[in-house]
């Protein structure tokens, strides 16, 4: 007895969906990998630095037991096209795996199917407003420093709550964990806006990882 068109598709769809996923994952194992760079940089020795590392390493492990998982789906595949009828249109085959997470990109634009329409990009999500959040805007008002051209959203909202703690005459020691709480943003988020934030010049940051306003 053939497997069915039905069948196969049904394999198919499967593993686009776990392909995506393992996409998704690997782009997340990137920017843990460049969160916790920036945390261990700029504190050393606090608890941050090592929560970030151990995030890395779940994150590179998931990351891995989906590559596997890919293959293994892969190799059914083929098993079941095998036992496809030969009259009927087989679908084309899985994707290669990526040999690493830094190619995990390239490998999201290999086509398992011709690819779909593409649809409009989601909004974002609303984020939740905060007695914290609220006081940063406040406060923000009455900066006398313009927004950095450049920066994202979560760039901004950052910097806003950096110019209510910081000053330009003196540096001040801000924790990546006091960063989050106060400008309303998570962990893995703060680390890739500051270095946005720096390299615009509103913020500085000196050699013994204090911040101040920039000029």
């Amino acid at each position: 007895m053939s497997l069915s068109k039905t069948t196969l598709s049904a394999i198919q769809r499967a593993g686009q969906a776990l392909h995506q996923a393992t996409v998704v994952v690997s782009g997340a194992v990137r920017e843990q990998a460049e969160h916790m760079v920036s945390t261990v940089a700029s504190q050393p020795f606090e608890a941050e630095g090592e929560q970030a590392f151990a995030n890395f390493k779940m994150l590179a492990r998931l990351s891995q037991d989906l590559q596997s998982l890919e293959g293994q789906l892969r190799a059914l595949y083929t098993t079941a096209s095998e036992l496809a009828s030969p009259e009927m249109d087989v679908v084309s085959a899985l994707p290669h795996a990526p040999a690493s997470n830094h190619n995990s990109k390239d490998a999201a634009e290999d086509a398992i199917v011709k690819p779909p329409r593409s649809r409009p990009a989601r909004p974002p999500r609303p984020v939740p407003v905060t007695r914290a959040s609220k006081a940063a805007a406040k406060q923000a008002k009455g900066a006398t420093l313009p927004a950095a051209a450049g920066l994202t959203a979560n760039d901004s909202k950052l910097l806003d709550f950096l110019k209510t703690v910081l000053n330009r005459s003196s540096g001040t020691r801000v924790t990546g964990s006091a960063m989050s709480r106060g400008a309303n943003l998570p962990m893995g988020s703060v680390g890739i806006s500051l270095k946005r934030v720096l390299a615009s010049g509103a913020v500085k940051k000196d050699d013994l990882g204090r911040f101040k306003l920039g000029a």
